[in-house]
C-alpha cells in the first residue's frame, strides 16, 4: 500500500509474458479459417482461460515478490501447461483435444495454489491466501473433472469452474485495500502484455504480406495501414489514455476503477486478435478486392470495440477524469459510430479504403484524449508525461 520503491517487471515476467502472447497467437490461427461470430466466441472462451491463467500469476507476483529456486521450477511447469493448452487450441471445442485444453489449464490453477501456500506465512495476508488456495483448489478439480466427461456435461462442467475462477480473482473490497497489487508493477504488466501482444498484431501483417502475390499501389497501402494501424492502437493506448499509468488503491472507488481498469484489458486484448486476423485478411485480398460483408462487419465492429474499451480505460485515470469535459466522451463514442457505420458499405469501399479510414478514427482518437489530458493537468506539453512529484527522504 506504501510503496517506497517504484518496482518494475523483471526479465522473468517479461519472459512469462512473451510465453503468453504466442499461446493467444496461437488461438487465433483457428479464427483465420473461421472469421464468424461462432469463430470469435471460441477465440473468446479459449482467451478468457488464457488470460485468467496469466492473470492468476500476474496478480500473484505483483503482491508477493518471491524469487528463488522453487518458484523459477514452479514458472517454469506452468510455461510448460500453457504450451500444452495451445497444442490443443487449433480444433473444436467438442474434440478431445479441447478437453486437454481445459485439463491444462486446471494444472495452471493447481501450481498457482502451490504458489500461494508458500507464502501462507507473510503476515497479514492469511485471508486472502486462504481464500484463493481453496477457490484455486475447487476451480481445479472441476476443471480436471470436467475434461472426463462426455458431451454436453463438459460444457456445463466449463461452466461452473469458469464462474468459481472469476469469483476467486475478484476479492472482496476491504482485502483489495489491505493488500493492493503494486502500484506500478501491476500497470506495467498489463501495459507490457499490451504491447507484446500489438507485436503478434504486427507479425500477422508480416503474414499477410507474405501471401500477397503481386505488388501493387493499393497491395502496398493495405499492408502499410495495417502496420499504421497497429502503432496507432498503442500510441492511443498508451499517450492518450495512459492505460499504464500506476493506480493506487486507497478507496472502495479506487477497487471499482481497477476492477473495470482489468475487465477493459480483457476486452481490448479479444479486440486486437480479431482486428490483427481481420488485416491479415485484407492485405491477402486482391488489389482492390473488398472484405465479404461478414468480415466487414466483425472487423469495423472490432475497431469500434477496441475504440470503446480505450475509453473506457482512460475513464478510470484520474489524469482523465480530472479534467470531466463530457464534449470528450461523447466525441469518442461519435468516433466508433463512425468506424461501425463502414460495416454496411462494403461493396463501396474497397479494403484498403477501410483500414485508411479505420486509421484516422484511431488518430483522432488520440488527439482527443491527449488534449483531454492537457487540460486535466493545465500544462501545456502535448505529448510530454510527467511523473507525479515525489518527496525524498533522507
Amino acid at each position: 500500500m506504501h510503496e517506497r520503491h517504484a518496482r518494475r517487471p523483471g526479465w522473468t515476467d517479461l519472459f512469462f509474458d512473451l510465453v503468453f502472447a504466442a499461446a493467444i497467437a496461437q488461438l487465433s490461427a483457428p479464427l483465420d479459417h473461421d472469421y464468424s461470430l461462432y469463430g470469435i466466441a471460441r477465440f473468446a472462451f479459449l482467451l478468457a482461460l488464457v488470460f485468467l491463467a496469466w492473470f492468476g500469476y500476474t496478480a500473484f507476483s505483483t503482491q508477493f515478490a518471491v524469487d528463488d529456486v522453487v518458484e523459477r521450477v514452479l514458472i517454469v511447469a506452468q510455461v510448460f501447461l500453457v504450451a500444452v493448452m495451445a497444442a490443443n487450441a487449433t480444433d473444436a471445442l467438442s474434440s478431445s483435444d479441447a478437453a486437454g485444453f481445459g485439463a491444462a489449464y486446471g494444472g495452471v490453477r493447481a501450481i498457482l495454489a502451490l504458489q500461494y501456500a508458500r507464502v501462507a506465512w507473510v503476515s497479514g495476508s492469511g485471508t486472502l491466501v486462504r481464500r484463493r488456495i481453496g477457490g484455486l483448489c475447487v476451480a481445479v478439480v472441476v476443471w480436471v473433472g470436467a475434461a472426463l466427461l462426455p458431451l454436453p456435461y463438459r460444457y456445463a462442467g466449463w461452466a461452473v469452474a469458469l464462474l468459481i475462477d472469476f469469483g476467486n480473482s475478484w476479492p472482496a473490497s476491504r482485502t483489495t485495500m489491505a493488500s493492493p497489487p503494486g502500484a506500478t508493477h501491476f500497470p506495467e504488466r498489463f501495459g507490457l502484455l499490451t504491447i507484446i501482444l500489438l507485436g503478434e498484431f504486427v507479425a500477422s501483417v508480416m503474414r499477410g504480406i507474405e501471401s500477397q502475390m503481386g505488388w501493387s499501389f493499393l497491395a502496398a497501402s493495405a499492408a502499410v495501414l495495417s502496420l499504421a494501424l497497429g502503432f496507432t492502437i498503442w500510441s492511443s493506448y498508451s499517450d492518450g489514455a495512459m492505460g499504464w499509468e500506476a493506480r493506487h488503491v486507497r478507496s472502495h472507488g479506487d477497487v471499482v476503477r481497477l476492477r473495470a481498469w482489468i475487465a477493459l484489458h480483457f476486452a481490448l486484448f479479444l479486440g486486437i486478435g480479431v482486428l490483427g486476423v481481420g488485416v491479415r485478411r485484407a492485405i491477402a485480398l486482391a488489389p482492390g478486392g473488398h472484405f465479404s460483408d461478414q468480415e466487414q462487419w466483425i472487423i469495423c465492429a472490432a475497431a469500434a470495440g477496441i475504440i470503446l474499451v480505450i475509453m473506457g480505460i482512460a475513464a478510470t485515470s484520474e489524469r482523465h477524469v480530472r479534467s470531466g469535459r463530457r464534449s470528450v466522451w461523447l466525441s469518442q463514442a461519435g468516433i466508433a459510430l463512425g468506424a461501425l457505420t463502414l460495416a454496411p458499405l462494403s461493396t463501396q469501399i474497397v479494403a484498403t479504403g477501410i483500414l485508411l479510414l479505420l486509421l484516422l478514427y484511431f488518430a483522432a482518437q488520440i488527439v482527443v484524449l491527449i488534449a483531454n489530458r492537457r487540460a486535466g493537468r493545465g500544462d501545456s506539453g502535448w505529448l510530454r508525461s510527467t511523473p507525479p512529484a515525489t518527496t525524498s527522504h533522507s
